[in-house]
């Protein structure tokens, strides 16, 4: 699917708040019409309106859902909105007042999700988990690059209490279901020295795979293929308790606590892989991660190489 994406956001963002809040709208393009149809939107007559048989974003379930379970001392402040660039750019914007720490956003939809690499997130209209969370860190920047895989045990952690006991992690930061990704891990570092503030954006297929699939060209998964709703909401606050209680648990014990569960996860354990980093490619066997959050590659001499950063593919033989 090739839909080109209109290069004003602002102006996009008040079109989908003008359908959010009168329930409809006109274009006045076809590319507008079809770039709002490849993100969810229904045409019904000559009018975009908003989709059918959404679950949609409720604040007060999602408190309930963290005031219920966790260990988390004080309700983080939430925030839905309905149409933004990206969470974790809304959450960032906070840093000029009094910072991120203990933020949260979550939206509807984004017009610009971002992944890693700078790549697009696709986030269709209330089929789609777009949340973004603020912390900050006693921590030393060594500790960065273990923070990605702290939240991805988080995450994990909170899909499986939807009794999905599938959920593996792709280092360093996809989720997957039955080896499809159905979400990735977004860390934005605000300030790396000590205290440490992130801002860790999650983005979860929840019910929007098909249109995707289409928009990306590749296979992926999705949640509802493995339940089906209400649970759009109940997982949202899952990860907001699951998240902050492992941040503040790395942040007095560091990631020794997760190892073990990391291990457990590991998609990657003991398969043949390849490793483009910026300027070479490693291939040898996955052998878990490090406390640092290094994926350990053992090359074909036995020698274990440490990889900070890079784009992992499996190697098929």
């Amino acid at each position: 699917m090739s839909i080109q994406p209109l290069e004003d956001h602002t102006e996009l963002i008040q079109i989908c708040e003008c359908i959010f809040k009168t329930g409809e709208y006109l274009p006045s393009t076809v590319a507008e019409a079809e770039w709002l149809l490849s993100f969810g939107f229904e045409q019904k007559g000559s009018a975009l309106v908003l989709p059918a048989g959404i679950e949609y974003l409720d604040q007060e379930c999602i408190e309930q859902t963290v005031r219920n379970i966790g260990v988390t001392s004080n309700l983080p402040r939430i925030q839905l909105k309905n149409c933004v660039e990206s969470t974790n750019l809304e959450l960032l914007k906070a840093t000029g007042d009094d910072g991120v720490s203990g933020k949260v956003v979550l939206a509807e939809m984004q017009v610009a999700g971002r992944g890693r690499f700078g790549r697009d997130w696709h986030s269709p209209v209330g089929r789609n988990l777009a949340i973004s969370l603020g912390a900050r860190l006693a921590r030393t920047p060594d500790d960065l690059g273990a923070i990605s895989l702290v939240v991805g045990v988080a995450v994990a952690s909170a899909i499986r209490e939807l009794g999905i006991d599938v959920v593996a992690l792709k280092w360093p930061n996809d989720i997957l279901l039955h080896n499809r990704k159905v979400g990735g891990i977004l860390v934005d570092v605000v300030r790396a020295t000590t205290p440490i503030d992130i801002v860790v954006g999650i983005g979860l297929n929840v019910g929007g795979g098909a249109s995707t699939e289409k928009f990306i060209d590749r296979p992926v998964a999705d949640l509802l293929d493995y339940c089906v709703l209400p649970i759009r909401n109940i997982l949202a606050g899952s990860i907001v308790r699951n998240v902050y209680d492992s941040v503040y648990t790395f942040e007095n014990s560091g990631f020794m606590t997760f190892h073990e569960n990391w291990h457990a996860l590991d998609a990657l354990r003991d398969q043949s892989v390849r490793v483009s980093t910026s300027d070479k490619e490693i291939r040898g066997i996955a052998r878990g991660v490090r406390d640092a959050g290094e994926l350990c590659i053992e090359l074909k001499d036995g020698e274990i190489h440490y990889v900070n950063a890079g784009e992992v593919s499996l190697e098929y033989t």
